[in-house]
């Protein structure tokens, strides 16, 4: 056994076997930890795994290369070769840390950038990965397919984040009357559908406006109203209204249905096309 101790090479194994060990439960306990103080356990993974793989690789260069010196030296060589081999690698590196630092986005979130639109599903060191949604005018609704997207855009292209405000967004569905309807009354029915559906979709409306303000994001109010302009000879009727980021087309599946009942009762009428 001492002859064993006294081999440098066993010494340095058996410590990269403690250190494995530590940060293993060290990972263990922080999982435990964020799951029982009602942390986002979709985030916790991404934290710890990546802290630990940290910790794991300095203590390694330490333990290996005998000090900090032997450790600074080793990081330049292989900063100057990534930096030499792909600057893209880099930028995604460091993309990471801004996603991390500036909490951009987690997973869960539903973002777009420039064309694409989805949900985070994955972080990781290079990439993060969205199921693909359609865009807010057209379905809003998942497509199936994976995006993976270079962490390095985080820092050149805008983010639009529509969870992490509050999980709502303003809406508008728009009507095109005649001007023989009984567009008053259409006006009532349309706005008595929209809260009929606020009702219906529990949305409180004042914890919504609190949770606006904690983002400093301010609004006099929040109910819904309808507007009234005039198009191509028309009458547009456009209900304005908030709703959950993610049931932007049920909600104007629910408006539109109950609303078409109003021209099946000869309350309006519905023009025959729309600008």
């Amino acid at each position: 056994m001492q002859e064993l101790l006294a081999n440098p090479y066993f010494v340095k194994a058996l410590k990269s076997v403690i250190v494995v060990v530590i940060v293993f439960l060290l990972s263990r306990v922080a999982m435990l930890l964020t799951r029982k103080r009602g942390k986002r356990t979709s985030e916790a993974p991404f934290i710890i795994k990546y802290t630990g793989f940290f910790l794991f690789g300095v203590s390694m260069i330490i333990i290996w290369l005998e000090g900090i010196g032997p450790m600074l030296t080793a990081l330049t060589i292989v900063a100057a070769a990534l930096t030499i081999v792909s600057k893209e690698m880099i930028l995604n590196f460091l993309g990471s840390f801004v996603i991390f630092w500036r909490e951009l986005f987690a997973i869960g979130d539903r973002v777009q950038m420039n064309d694409h639109t989805g949900d985070v599903i994955d972080k990781g060191l290079f990439y993060f990965t969205l199921l693909e949604s359609g865009s807010a005018a057209s379905t809003g609704h998942s497509t199936g397919r994976l995006i993976k997207i270079p962490n390095s855009l985080v820092m050149t292209v805008p983010i639009i984040n529509a969870t992490r405000g509050s999980g709502y967004v303003w809406n508008e569905v728009k009507f095109l009357v005649t001007r023989k309807s009984d567009w008053e009354k259409g006006r009532e029915r349309l706005l008595a559908i929209v809260e009929e559906y606020l009702e219906s979709s529990r949305v409180d409306l004042e914890r919504v406006k609190a949770t606006f303000e904690q983002k400093n994001v301010y609004f006099t109010t929040l109910r819904p109203k309808v507007y009234i302009g005039v198009e191509s000879g028309n009458i547009l009727l456009t209900v304005r209204y908030i709703c959950r980021s993610r049931l932007i087309r049920e909600s104007e599946d629910y408006i539109t249905v109950r609303f078409l009942r109003c021209h099946e009762e000869g309350i309006i009428q519905l023009a025959d096309t729309i600008a």
